[in-house]
């Protein structure tokens, strides 16, 4: 069967221990050439390269059809000069290698002025990011700028391409900043999150490629001689392989290992384990084909405006250690929901429904982080948008939403994400002034409700597949209570209320305030939880995971393609054309073999997946 096929590249990062201007060709040759690669990363150091190095490495990447990009060329510049590179090398490597040169790359931004603790700020070593800011956005901004002042020095120099290497989920701020072809590390950090957001910046930003580091050497794993570690680089592979990356670097590991006190060379077991890994991944790439297009989303978070949580790094907003206010809290925890995503209702759980369950994965398997700042166009592609983390709200953000949701999207937003204040400690200062009716359903009276109450499902959804732990005469017990809580008091309008704060088993008085309005806007809907409490606070937590679990839930039984496994299985779904899917069933157990059953308008499909297999199947 005909069908587009992606652009995929993988290869190798030469320069990780020792940089040898001389070698770079035959370590290409040996690393990369003789593996059946084609992408190469040139990691060059404090020494000036000679012009004519570039110059031939480009003839011989050219000649032998390897794409290539240059790293740290600004961080790590010659002293006197802003970068390794010049205007006339960066001329004659374009003239020489076409389409095969994929332009310069920033190393580490988010982490490094964004993500660390201050411990790491060495002075003449790494310079620690402007503290004091005002609020969030001055910090956001001074962010910005010092990205974007090394993205003019590589525009000065004519390259028009721009990679980063992000070990964060800030990959969408680089993207702002100026960066083209956005890149993160394995496995800093959840690589699930954060493979999710940069995919998902990636399309907001309409990027051509995005790719992947496997930098694992350093993060798979403290103990090299681990098992378990070496498992895990086959995994990081084949999950960002299944994900939908285009481009694979291995960034160490197979010429040498230098870490934690450990020395070994290429002729070591351990790394030869690592060219093995690299060889595999080369042979995945050349016998499946992996439809274009990426894996199909239909459920995305929004990763809010001004938000600084990075998922690995440290615990500071901002890196701003000025005041203890900056310190991660409630707005930061609310990115735990993603703990959920991947992982069963517990068979205890009364609120799970169906009759299947399918409480582990949205609709084809995978989702989406975006940045809430992206437009209406690229927030249209999925069926669900939900809130996490800071959130500061703009006029811009709010109309993109109300178009989001009248053209047929369904919204999850909390009264926190609606405070348009950007000061880490914020005065509640709603959007609109709060009067939000058309797309909530509801307008904010200004007042404060703070109780430590359970709630009650006085209705369904609005969405038919979406299943409220709900009873006709509220004889119940309230649930989901778990300390105190500041809610908004509103005052309904279009919307209805679909849960409400009590604090008895029997039924309430109509006064009770509303925890959760919905509210039919156009062709879509939103749910509005009223907490002004971020949902990682502690009270408010119980509440949102139970609606966002309810919506991975929803999303999967109406999808046309379920997937029954185990929670250690994950997979995602391409397009082949003609009504023809193609998924990818990903067993991330180290040890045993999962069942997967797959079912389409009836038909029913077993798979057993041995442990680490990745399988793809025509649907």
């Amino acid at each position: 069967m005909e069908y587009s096929k992606d652009f995929i590249i993988s290869g190798i990062h030469v320069g990780e221990h020792s940089f040898e201007p001389e070698a770079v060709i035959r370590e290409i040759k040996e690393r990369c050439i003789d593996r059946g690669m084609n992408f190469v990363t040139i990691r060059t150091n404090r020494e000036t390269v000679p012009a004519e190095y570039f110059y031939k490495w480009a003839e011989f990447l050219r000649d032998n059809k390897i794409y290539f990009i240059f790293l740290y060329t600004i961080q790590h510049a010659p002293a006197g000069r802003v970068s390794q590179l010049t205007k006339e090398i960066v001329s004659g490597i374009k003239e020489i290698a076409g389409e095969y040169f994929l332009g310069d790359m920033i190393g580490e931004v988010g982490s490094s002025y964004a993500c660390k603790l201050p411990g790491y700020y060495i002075p003449g070593r790494e310079e620690m990011p402007k503290q004091n800011a005002r609020d969030m956005q001055e910090a956001k901004d001074n962010y910005i700028k010092k990205v974007s002042t090394l993205i003019e020095i590589d525009k000065g120099l004519g390259i028009e391409k721009i990679s980063s290497v992000e070990a964060t989920v800030l990959n969408s701020y680089n993207l702002e900043a100026g960066v083209t072809i956005p890149m993160c590390e394995l496995m800093c950090g959840n690589p699930e999150i954060v493979v999710s957001a940069l995919r998902g910046s990636a399309k907001a930003y309409s990027c051509p490629i995005w790719g992947t580091y496997i930098a694992h050497e350093w993060y798979g794993g403290l103990r090299h001689e681990d098992i378990l570690k070496r498992k895990r680089l086959n995994l990081a592979y084949r999950y960002a392989y299944m994900a939908g990356s285009n481009v694979f670097c291995l960034e160490s590991g197979d010429e040498e290992i230098l870490s934690y006190n450990y020395q070994f060379t290429s002729d070591h077991e351990l790394c030869k384990e690592y060219a093995s890994e690299l060889r595999s991944c080369a042979e995945l790439i050349r016998s499946d084909a992996r439809p274009a297009g990426g894996p199909i989303v239909k459920v995305a978070f929004a990763q809010g405006n001004l938000d600084s949580y990075g998922v690995w790094g440290a615990s500071s907003v901002w890196s701003q250690f000025d005041r203890p206010e900056w310190s991660y809290g409630a707005p930061e925890q609310s990115w735990r929901i993603f703990d959920e995503i991947g992982t069963r209702r517990a068979w205890s759980d009364v609120a799970n429904y169906g009759e299947q369950d399918l409480s582990a994965l949205p609709a084809y398997g995978i989702y989406d982080i975006i940045p809430a700042t992206a437009g209406a166009e690229a927030m249209k592609r999925y069926e669900y948008l939900i809130f996490t983390g800071w959130n500061t709200m703009t006029e811009e953000i709010y109309s993109n939403l109300e178009a989001y949701v009248e053209n047929g999207g369904n919204l999850v937003i909390s009264a926190a994400h609606l405070n348009t204040d950007s000061s880490r400690i914020p005065a509640f200062s709603p959007v609109r002034g709060g009067k939000l009716s058309r797309l909530l359903g509801c307008e904010l009276t200004g007042d404060i409700i703070e109780n430590n109450y359970g709630v009650k499902f006085v209705k369904e959804s609005l969405n038919p597949y979406l299943l409220y732990p709900y009873t006709e005469n509220k004889i119940v017990d309230p649930i989901y209570s778990a300390g105190n809580v500041r809610y908004a008091s509103v005052k309904l309008t279009d919307g209805r209320q679909a849960a409400y704060l009590s604090d008895t088993f029997f039924e309430d008085s109509p006064g009770v305030a509303p925890a959760i309005v919905e509210n039919r806007f156009g062709k879509g809907r939103t749910i509005f939880l009223t907490s002004l409490d971020y949902p990682g606070s502690y009270g408010a937590y119980p509440l949102y995971r139970a609606v966002v679990r309810e919506i991975i839930s929803s999303s999967a039984r109406e999808c046309n393609i379920k997937v029954i496994c185990t929670d250690r299985v994950r997979y995602s779904v391409y397009i082949l054309g003609d009504e023809k899917k193609r998924a990818y069933l990903l067993n991330t157990d180290y040890d045993l073999s999962a069942l997967a059953v797959i079912t389409k308008e009836g038909e029913k499909r077993e798979i057993c997946l041995e442990p680490l297999e990745l399988r793809a199947i025509d649907i």
